[in-house]
């Protein structure tokens, strides 16, 4: 797909960067790990803008995330302990990879895909059509990155593979979307983070 020409983005249902922190929040607040593995080698500063980007739209939802990068390689994997941890129930995986990764079912042009109902799901952000919308776009290739995270853990998160017809878990992305998008306030609906805030806190 020529993204030039189009104007709206198709997300199937779904990494990221170096470890980032979760910011401050009491003991009532939910949070996870999410663990990114960088495939695609996507540049590093995109990659901090994204998960950046995708934390704050989790943080509106009342959400806080751990950000893990992991090792893609044995040297990596001894300065990189924290992913050989055990891992939580709430821990998810964020896979930056190429578009040359697709599976069955999902759309040619999508920008990412999550099977939530199968377990040990990942979440998959296609790296280089999130560079190609950022062309015919004045939000950066990062945070249009970071909001297709945010949405393909969404899935997870919810357990469906349903789209909304509005807001962030929308299928489909047209312009009011993109200008949403720059002023980052394509957010989760208040029901969809009510029902990731009581998942969380089982």
């Amino acid at each position: 797909m020529n993204w030039a020409r189009r104007t709206w983005l198709n997300l199937s249902f779904v990494m990221i960067p170096a470890a980032l922190p979760a910011t401050g929040s009491g003991p009532e607040t939910p949070s996870m790990t999410v663990r990114t593995y960088n495939l695609a080698n996507a540049p590093t500063k995109d990659l901090v803008q994204a998960s950046l980007a995708a934390g704050q739209i989790f943080k509106q939802a009342g959400i806080e995330i751990r950000w893990l990068s992991c090792a893609l390689s044995l040297k990596e994997a001894r300065t990189k302990r924290a992913c050989e941890e055990a891992t939580g129930r709430h821990d998810l995986d964020v896979v930056v990879s190429t578009a040359l990764i697709s599976r069955p079912g999902v759309a040619a042009d999508a920008l990412g895909f999550a099977f939530p109902l199968v377990r040990g799901s990942q979440a998959v952000v296609l790296w280089e059509r999130s560079k190609t919308m950022a062309e015919s776009s004045r939000a950066p290739a990062g945070i249009i990155l970071g909001h297709v995270m945010a949405h393909e853990l969404g899935h997870l998160l919810l357990h469906s593979m349903e789209h909304s017809r509005m807001d962030l878990m929308r299928s489909r992305w047209g312009k009011e979307e993109l200008l949403r998008i720059e002023r980052g306030t394509l957010l989760f609906t208040t029901a969809q983070a009510t029902a990731m805030k009581e998942e969380l806190l089982q």
